[in-house]
């Protein structure tokens, strides 16, 4: 099982609607997305229905970039004792106005995910006040998303491609971004030798891994919804006709309404499963739905968790009694800690690294990276310097004299050795 959902989004059968908790990001990035060949660095955002500016906010603190002001917490939570949790719109994906949530009470459309969680016993007034955050009306894109992937998949498959697979995500191998995760490491250097110390994950390891999910906080999110609204539409959304938007990008779906009866319920009942476990992490740790950002399944954090691994893996590393994965104590022990539980230890070979990494995410040049730009920040030289080196030709010989006809070549001479001193200055 993985833990993760990376920073760019592609289609792969490892994203969460398959009961995976995490996808694969692509050798090169998608039309429209980051290609992060540079590093990333914040700018001022002013989004629709947002306000402030992008400000990083990671620098010899415990938290994570914070944008924008803090909302108001409707549900009677106690305030937090500090405010780590972004309200984050990503530059490349403004936040859209969604439709206004339902005043005083829950929505219709909510009504049959409320009986769900209640007969799990998830109810009261405090669900109820999560439940009214939630817009009227869910949005179709996490559904109809996973449903166009998979119905390409089933229906108009690529053909196998013959060029080589990529090794490496485009654009991360680079000096510029080794030395922010360096950076990054001294910045917080107690979170990351706490980490190492109790979980035997290197900083390196560490560091690379929350660069390549979200950039080292700075990538929070690749769609307006949060993390709520997201798996709770999912979870609602069981049918064709819940998806009208998304029907005419799947040609011929009329002659396909069977497999769309088998497959979205199932697709539904893992975002139940997900929204389920993401009410009691709200419940437990405190946290305001509004300041949840996520991948396009609902991955969380500097880490990106799914929902479902927080209360497995999730760990408090800055000992303020909750977990907070959007700050980076708590986000640094819990991917230490998941790496940890799954066998991670001191010394291990690198075969065995890879494997533990592929854990995480199922993906080759997910693992290959990581590890790669671990050993940059370590101060090796990145793949493909190394490789350009290797490539080198060695330095030519001088050619040996050649004989001329009728001479003989003078015999080396070996210098006599010279004699022991004992020990007396000449002249003495």
């Amino acid at each position: 099982m993985c833990a993760c959902s990376g920073a760019q989004t592609a289609s792969s059968p490892a994203r969460g609607g398959d009961g995976i908790t995490s996808y694969d990001l692509p050798s090169s990035p998608a039309a429209g997305t980051p290609s992060y060949t540079t590093p990333y660095t914040a700018q001022p955002v002013s989004p629709q229905g947002s306000q402030g500016t992008v400000s990083p906010g990671y620098a010899g603190g415990n938290s994570a970039p914070t944008y924008g002001q803090p909302q108001a917490q409707p549900y009677g939570y106690g305030a937090p004792a500090q405010n780590t949790t972004p309200a984050y719109a990503p530059s490349y994906a403004p936040a859209q106005p969604q439709p206004a949530a339902m005043a005083g009470g829950i929505a219709p459309a909510w009504q049959p995910l409320a009986a769900r969680l209640a007969a799990d016993g998830l109810s009261g007034p405090r669900v109820d006040a999560l439940l009214a955050t939630l817009s009227a009306t869910p949005t179709q894109s996490p559904m109809g998303r996973k449903m166009r992937e998979l119905y390409n998949r089933k229906f108009f498959p690529k053909p196998p491609s013959t060029a080589p697979a990529a090794q490496y995500y485009k654009g991360v191998l680079t000096e510029a971004n080794a030395q922010l995760c360096r950076d990054f490491v001294a910045q917080n250097k107690r979170a990351f030798d706490q980490a190492s110390a109790r979980y035997g994950v290197p900083s390196s390891i560490a560091v690379s891994l929350l660069f390549v999910e979200t950039r080292l906080g700075k990538v929070l999110a690749d769609v307006p919804e949060n993390a709520f609204y997201t798996l709770a539409s999912m979870a609602v959304t069981r049918q064709p006709s819940d998806i009208p938007e998304w029907l005419s990008r799947m040609p011929g779906y009329e002659e396909h309404l069977d497999w769309f009866a088998e497959i979205m319920p199932k697709r539904a009942d893992w975002a139940y499963k997900e929204v389920k476990a993401l009410v009691e992490h709200m419940l437990r740790d405190n946290l305001d739905p509004h300041h949840l950002p996520s991948s396009i399944y609902g991955a969380v954090g500097l880490c990106q968790f799914m929902p479902s691994n927080i209360a497995t893996y999730g760990a408090d590393g800055d000992g303020d009694g909750k977990v907070d994965l959007f700050t980076i104590p708590d986000a640094v022990a819990s991917l230490s800690n998941y790496l940890a539980k799954h066998g991670w230890q001191p010394g291990q070979p690198r075969a065995r690294q890879h494997q533990l990494l592929m854990a995480y995410n199922h993906a080759s040049i997910y693992a290959n990276t990581i590890l790669a730009l671990s050993d940059m920040v370590n101060g090796a030289p990145s793949p493909e310097a190394a490789k350009a080196a290797q490539a080198k030709p060695a330095p030519a010989k001088p050619a040996a004299a050649k004989a001329v006809p009728g001479k003989t070549a003078p015999a080396k001479t070996k210098p006599a050795p010279a004699k022991p001193s004992n020990g007396k200055v000449q002249g003495q």
